[in-house]
């Protein structure tokens, strides 16, 4: 007789896996994105629910597993077909804490609110082409704004502080 076969894992493990592959993460991307301290190894284990070392099944905490799919962008209702209720629960509670407040009204001086409708339409269109949470895109838009600041700063202090012709072209 062989060696004994390894059970299939949990559905909330298969969910996970099937969300983070469709994102295209690495378990150590997906790790590195969590709020909390995590290791790939550890959410390959998840993932599997089988631990190979030990050789014993592996069932994510409440906690962890609601991190985790805090982290995929995976909604409260889509785990509670897993029949997980206290992850459920608990990610529910992240959900609504870390639910952003109001926009402040857009200030015409802005750049953004200079931008017609369908430009700004594009540039949310790009963001959306992969599956990224709310988090992740601010997050984008925010990186982005400060590379375009930092160009800008360094392009003034290029120039010199009075000059804003180029020293190589004339007037």
């Amino acid at each position: 007789m062989g060696a004994p076969a390894t059970p299939p894992p949990p559905a909330e493990a298969t969910l996970i896996r099937l969300v983070r592959e469709a994102s295209g993460l690495s378990p150590e991307a997906a790790a590195a994105r969590m709020e909390i301290k995590f290791s790939g190894s550890r959410w390959r284990q998840i993932e599997r629910g089988w631990r190979g070392d030990s050789d014993s099944p592996v069932i994510a905490p409440d906690v962890t597993l609601a991190h985790m799919c805090h982290t995929l962008g995976i909604s409260a209702d889509r785990l509670a077909e897993t029949g997980r209720t206290t992850a459920v629960e608990i990610l529910r509670e992240m959900e609504r804490s870390t639910t952003p407040p109001p926009a402040p009204a857009p200030d015409t001086s802005e750049p953004l609110a200079q931008l017609e409708e369908w430009q700004q339409k594009v540039i949310l269109n790009a963001l959306d082409e992969r599956p990224r949470s709310a988090r992740e895109k601010a997050l984008l838009l925010r990186t982005l704004a400060q590379q375009i600041e930092a160009q800008e700063d360094e392009r003034d202090s290029s120039d010199g502080p009075s000059n804003t012709q180029s020293p190589n072209r004339s007037a």
